[in-house]
């Protein structure tokens, strides 16, 4: 490295850029103090060091909001990446999962239950056993948690926050539907009624299929709304409904002496995506988890 260079690096504060990174997402100076956890004006005087660093304003008020200059937008990307490689220089380079005692929140509808998180629970007790989970239904006001980093993991995507979530797209899956093994649409008869006419069970937080049911499937009287998955199988049992849902898990459900499974041609393949809070894997044990849970839901759709 050239004298000249290190000149200039004597001249950086690199106990600013994680401030830079912060301001430069947010746009806001009092958000932005509340993420730091610092006062108003420690983040205003931190920002007037900057701009001096800098030789540029980088943020620019226009009326009540703060706009990113040219240099800024330029040099954003670069910040975010230079704190993330800085944040796994401290990260420690061995993990040892059964010493990590840590409870981890993750989002899904029923769908998600009997088999990814099944599964990812067999793997915990085996290799991670202090690791509790806590489940969180799929909703607007979870999801909104996940954004901010108060909840971890969705089984899901989450749309419109790629700064503050990652999302990954595991592949698709077509739909069936389970009913009980004597339901006349098993039966071949020629008097059998139409499909449209045996009312759904929808199943909590299937927000994925909330657009099938209105679209594909507008005709159905719907039995059961926002129903458990153990309370829309109990009604299965005895009654002429439908459960519409992954081919994969209804395949499975149907593996029971009690039901039986169908392809619905008619329903296009549904998404099948994962997603969490923003920079959760530069944390080893997340990395590791987050890979786990990846690898469980393409062996499920495989």
């Amino acid at each position: 490295m050239r004298n000249s260079e290190i000149a200039k690096l004597r001249d950086l504060d690199f106990n600013l850029l994680k401030t830079l990174s912060v301001l430069l997402e947010q746009k806001h100076i009092s958000a932005s103090a509340d993420l730091l956890f610092l006062s108003q004006p420690a983040v205003s005087k931190q920002l007037t060091k900057l701009r001096g660093m800098f030789n540029d304003p980088l943020l620019v008020r226009s009326g009540n909001t703060l706009l990113l200059t040219p240099k800024a937008e330029r040099i954003k990307p670069k910040v975010h990446s230079l704190c993330e490689q800085v944040k796994q220089l401290v990260i420690p380079d061995e993990l040892n999962l059964r010493d990590i005692k840590i409870t981890v929140s993750i989002m899904f509808s029923d769908y998600g239950s009997p088999h990814w998180i099944s599964r990812l629970l067999r793997e915990l007790h085996k290799k991670a056993p202090n690791v509790t989970i806590v489940c969180k239904e799929w909703s607007k006001e979870n999801i909104k948690q996940l954004i901010k980093g108060e909840l971890n993991i969705a089984l899901g995507p989450i749309l419109n926050s790629s700064t503050q979530c990652e999302s990954i797209r595991l592949g698709s899956v077509t739909s069936s539907f389970i009913a009980r093994k004597n339901h006349p649409l098993f039966i071949n008869n020629a008097d059998t009624s139409p499909f449209s006419s045996f009312p759904l069970i929808r199943i909590s937080g299937s927000t994925q299929y909330q657009h099938v049911y209105s679209t594909v499937l507008p005709d159905n009287p719907i039995m059961l709304d926002q129903a458990s998955m153990w309370l829309a199988l109990d009604t299965l049992k005895y009654s002429n409904a439908l459960l519409v849902g992954p081919t994969p898990v209804m395949r499975d459900l149907a593996h029971t002496e009690e039901f039986q499974y169908m392809y619905l041609k008619q329903v296009p393949n549904i998404d099948v995506c994962m997603s969490w809070t923003s920079g959760l894997t530069n944390d080893l044990f997340y990395k590791w988890l987050i890979d786990t849970m990846i690898q469980i839901g393409r062996d499920i759709i495989s």
